[in-house]
């Protein structure tokens, strides 16, 4: 029997999930006139310019996660090519780059300094990437592009941070005193947050000074979270940081700040929780209640409980409870699913899962906690690993890849929620949160919805005025919401009901309109019905295809994503809401289900 020639044998194979795994089977044959590499036969592939255009991201983000430092060599040769690959491909590629770099420790091999050239380009988020894989290969002839973008007070803000984060990671210590500089008073303040988050892996003790003086000089607008993560990161950083605000004066509301956001994250160091609780004016962490006392307050909340007053308290930003956990499926990933918890849990076993989250840990939600030879620590629950990396899931439920070759030592963590977060709420309040999640799953306002409606919404965080200023154009929809990024939405969630609280969505600079966009995954195709209850003026697109102001619809929809969007006009109603059910027409077929998640 003749042997299948690889080369051929990709050529002619769709790059589906299923053939990919069968590809790298192939990739493995080493034959004597090929190069010793994993991904040979893909290579040749790759140089041999047949290689149909849509097929290509599968072929390099094959390369980039199996190949050698030559075969990323072959990969870099065409990325910092003018042409070479799309905009899209170009970013992605960058971005399984730095992966290599990181996890498996593979670079390209050879002269690597042609990367200042995407640095320079003139779009900004190839520039960004550029930068964060300078930051991952340590490319030490941008060093001094990258101090001349930091120090430059005309660099737009998200370039001049990645520069700061480079700086650090290509010259170490070297890069010291022009993060000093950076992190003095006469800088900007994000630009002093960033310093002083890039400082604390160089010099923790001075880190924690410039910190100390930040958080002095900081309001509640300041965003100093990344930097308090630094810290919390960081062997000794609470700590080391807790001495050095012991007697600093800090306003009651950078501390409570500062403490919820901790708490938000499944931290309450002992040392820094008391000192930010000591400035914030409210009580340290109280000691896991008796048994006595968890049988005492489980009859309070049978007695006088109120699950409504409880449901708001849940939604409550400060808790971080939506972060965490799901409520008919829109939520976080980080704790347990609670949309029928009522139904399968006495509430003494509520109330010790919310004042001592430590007691009894599901093994599904075991947090690790993972030391670094670099001194951090991370920690978070183990969702995959293999030799190469560990990946994670955060307490805000991001995923992280750890390299396992970084890893000095792992053991068992506590739960990730912490403990005392209740610490914010009076006795009451306790009670009605205890009483909401008691009644979850259970027969009445809080059962589990037989019509699905849209629970977890996407809000545009600054809608151009395009959007906002009156009823916008199809081609303005297309353009400015159905071709966003990401990075331009952030989540809202309904109640149990499925009514979203508009409420909450507004700001002290809320814009004319709001721009809410919800996400449904059809299976089978087949008709769909929508009906939309709002106190407020509302324009509807289903996908691309205006619905004008209709409160009920029907679509025939095929198998796929697709997309409401609503333009909102909030007005001055005290309590606005929105409710989006979807449900199958008459006589459909159709399969589909509701998107949630965080």
């Amino acid at each position: 029997m003749s042997r299948l020639n690889p080369l051929r044998f990709l050529l002619r194979v769709r790059f589906s999930a299923g053939v990919l795994s069968t590809c790298l089977a192939f990739t493995n044959i080493t034959h004597a006139e090929d190069a010793p590499s994993a991904v040979g036969p893909v290579i040749k592939l790759f140089k041999s310019g047949r290689l149909p255009p849509e097929r290509q991201g599968a072929v390099v983000e094959m390369i980039c996660n199996r190949g050698n430092e030559h075969d990323l060599r072959v990969v870099f040769d065409q990325l910092v090519q003018p042409s070479g690959f799309s905009s899209e491909l170009r970013l992605k590629t960058i971005g399984w780059l730095a992966t290599a770099a990181s996890t498996r420790k593979v670079k390209p091999s050879g002269d690597l300094d042609s990367l200042s050239q995407l640095m320079e380009d003139s779009e900004a988020s190839l520039q960004l990437a550029a930068m964060r894989l300078a930051s991952a290969w340590k490319l030490k002839s941008v060093a001094k592009s990258l101090q001349a973008i930091a120090t430059n007070d005309k660099t737009a803000l998200d370039l001049k941070l990645a520069a700061i984060s480079g700086l650090v990671a290509i010259e170490g210590a070297d890069s010291k005193s022009t993060l000093i500089d950076l992190a003095n008073r006469s800088r900007p303040m994000p630009v002093r947050i960033q310093a002083v988050t890039s400082l604390v892996s160089l010099d923790l003790e001075l880190a924690s000074q410039k910190a100390s003086d930040l958080l002095a000089d900081a309001t509640i607008n300041d965003k100093p979270q990344e930097m308090l993560t630094a810290f919390l990161d960081r062997r000794d950083g609470s700590d080391t940081l807790a001495l050095a605000l012991k007697d600093q004066k800090l306003t009651v509301d950078v501390a409570k700040m500062a403490l919820r956001f901790m708490y938000s994250i499944g931290r309450s160091d002992a040392s820094l929780s008391d000192v930010l609780s000591k400035a914030a004016g409210v009580a340290s962490d109280p000691p896991p209640p008796t048994q006595e006392e968890v049988a005492r307050l489980a009859e309070q909340v049978i007695a006088k409980g109120d699950a409504t007053r409880g449901e708001g308290i849940f939604r409550r930003s400060e808790l971080s409870c939506m972060k965490c956990h799901c409520i008919n499926r829109a939520g976080g990933p980080v704790g347990p699913e609670l949309s029928a918890i009522g139904v399968s849990s006495p509430v003494d076993y509520i109330v010790n899962s919310i004042l001592n989250p430590n007691l009894a840990v599901k093994e599904q939600y075991v947090n690790t906690v993972f030391l670094l030879d670099s001194g951090n620590v991370l920690s978070g629950v183990v969702i995959d690993r293999d030799d190469d990396r560990i990946l994670i899931r955060d307490s805000q439920g991001k995923t992280i890849t750890i390299a396992t070759a970084d890893i000095e030592n792992e053991k068992e963590g506590k739960s990730q929620m912490p403990q005392g977060l209740t610490k914010f709420l009076t006795n009451d309040e306790v009670i009605d949160l205890i009483k909401f999640i008691s009644e979850l799953g259970k027969s009445g306002p809080f059962e589990i919805r037989k019509i699905p409606s849209i629970q977890r919404w996407h809000v545009m965080t600054n809608p151009p005025q395009e959007l906002t200023g009156e009823v916008p154009h199809l081609e303005h929809i297309r353009e400015l919401v159905l071709n966003s990024t990401p990075e331009q939405w952030t989540s809202a969630y309904g109640k149990v009901s499925g009514v979203l609280p508009l409420a909450e969505l507004r700001t002290g600079q809320s814009p004319s309109a709001m721009i809410l966009q919800g996400d449904i995954q059809v299976n089978e195709a087949g008709k769909l019905a929508f009906a939309l209850t709002s106190s407020e003026k509302f324009q509807v697109w289903l996908d691309d295809q205006p619905m004008d102001s209709k409160t009920q619809f029907e679509a025939q929809l095929e198998p796929g994503r697709h997309r409401v969007t609503l333009r909102i006009e909030p007005s001055v109603n005290e309590s606005p809401e929105l409710k989006v059910e979807i449900s199958r027409g008459q006589d459909s077929a159709a399969q589909f289900e509701v998107v949630g998640g965080a």
